[in-house]
Order: C-alpha cells, then sequence, then structure tokens
C-alpha cells in the first residue's frame, strides 16, 4: 500500500518537471543588458541622458508660488494649441527656434512632418497625475450627480437642500481637474523655448 502511493508520487512528481521544462518556466540564462539598453527601455527622458539633445522647456512662472519647468524630450506626447488648431502628437524633432510633430495624412496613408516655430505656439496643456487629486476631479462631479438623481429618485421631489452639496461636489471637481490639467498661455511668464543636454 506504502509503495503505489510512493510511486504515485514519483509519477506526478515526474510529470509536473517535464511541463514545467516543456513550457520553459525552469531558470534560463538571458543575456544582461547595457546600460544604454535599460536607459531607452525606460523612455524618452532617459534616452536624452545617453547623448547630447535639444529639447522643449516650459518655463512657468506664477503670481502665487514659485518657478517650475516641464520638459519634452523626442518622443514625448506634446498637447499645445498653434495655428487655431488643437494638436496632441508625438514631438519628432527639435531644432533650434522650431520642433517637429508627425502628423496623419490619410490621402497618402503615411505620417508627415509639420515643423511649427516657437512663436506660433500660443497655449500648452499640460496632463499630469497627482495621486487622489486627479481622481477627485472626475469621480466629485459624477458623485454630485449620483447622489442629486438617488435623492430626487428616492422622494419624488427635489429638496432645496440638496442643491449646495451636489453644486460643492461639482464645482470641487472642476477644480481638483484644472489643477490636474493646467492651460499656460505663452507669454513673459510662461515662456517655451529649446534647451539642451550634456
Amino acid at each position: 500500500m506504502k509503495l503505489e502511493n510512493v510511486r504515485y508520487l514519483l509519477v506526478l512528481l515526474l510529470t509536473g518537471c517535464m511541463a514545467l521544462a516543456a513550457t520553459g518556466l525552469m531558470a534560463q540564462p538571458t543575456d544582461t543588458l547595457t546600460t544604454e539598453q535599460l536607459l531607452q527601455r525606460k523612455g524618452a527622458s532617459y534616452t536624452a541622458l545617453l547623448r547630447p539633445s535639444r529639447y522643449l522647456a516650459l518655463d512657468v512662472t506664477p503670481a502665487l508660488g514659485g518657478f517650475r519647468r516641464y520638459r519634452f524630450f523626442e518622443g514625448d506626447e506634446v498637447h499645445f494649441k498653434a495655428r487655431g488648431q488643437k494638436y496632441r502628437e508625438q514631438l519628432y524633432a527639435v531644432s533650434d527656434t522650431a520642433f517637429t510633430i508627425l502628423l496623419a495624412n490619410e490621402v497618402m496613408n503615411r505620417d508627415e512632418p509639420v515643423t511649427f516655430r516657437l512663436d506660433e505656439v500660443q497655449r500648452i496643456y499640460i496632463h499630469r497625475r497627482i495621486p487622489f487629486v486627479t481622481a477627485a476631479g472626475t469621480m466629485l462631479p459624477i458623485a454630485g450627480v449620483v447622489y442629486f438623481a438617488a435623492s430626487v429618485i428616492n422622494s419624488g421631489q427635489v429638496d432645496p437642500t440638496l442643491l449646495p452639496v451636489t453644486g460643492i461636489l461639482a464645482l470641487s471637481g472642476g477644480i481638483f481637474h484644472q489643477l490636474s490639467n493646467p492651460r499656460y498661455r505663452i507669454n513673459k511668464n510662461h515662456r517655451l523655448r529649446v534647451l539642451r543636454t550634456y
């Protein structure tokens, strides 16, 4: 009786090892990546550390608070308004006085480079993730509408005490959305320039 259990366990163990070997889950030697390859995997801002390159810098000096610089490297997504239109594309190239993005040409079925001078840019839109604030910018207005609708459905009439609560929830959601997604008009306090990494 014990011998049969041992045989059964031995067959089960061998079957499991063969299954692991067949699926490749056993330890296999892998090539070690170089520092350059690791930095390229991280993204465009890390690739700029490998070689000197130009990048767009938005210097923001608000009336209240301190100086802030937003950097846009080649490969980063840039959201801006120029020539009366909004663009949200990847930055393709940066020169001394201009930058280039790729726009899809549906007639030719390919991407074509479009160059913008720095003085043509009217606004820059920043999208940043602030923990809890970014989520609250979306959730609070929804919560206000759901709270109002649930109260109206349950009671069958509009209670005047609901309006301030719903309004505060919606207003605070709008404020949090503006904090997470600021818009900067290019002027003397918000300057767009080209800088170089060394």
